[in-house]
């Protein structure tokens, strides 16, 4: 399993200035957790009751995960 700690260290080395301020990297981090505490909270609120996933929970995941790749393809090509 990935942590969100490590998910940040990565993004923080690929997309962080090496010479950015601390407090930029202080409010970019802050703003990553921010967001995958967003992305949890909507997942958990989202899915169906039960411990089976339903095929509704399989298809609200595909839409989550279809506008987190738009989105990473967009900063990709500068458009985000």
């Amino acid at each position: 399993m990935t942590t969100i700690r490590e998910l940040w260290d990565s993004y923080a080395r690929d997309v962080v200035p090496k010479d950015a301020p601390t407090v930029q990297r202080w409010e970019t981090r802050r703003a990553f957790y921010a967001g995958a505490l967003a992305t949890f909270t909507s997942i958990m609120t989202m899915l169906d009751p039960g411990t089976e996933p339903t095929e509704a929970d399989l298809s609200k995941m595909d839409v989550l995960d279809q506008e987190l790749r738009t989105f990473k393809e967009e900063v990709r090509a500068g458009r985000a």
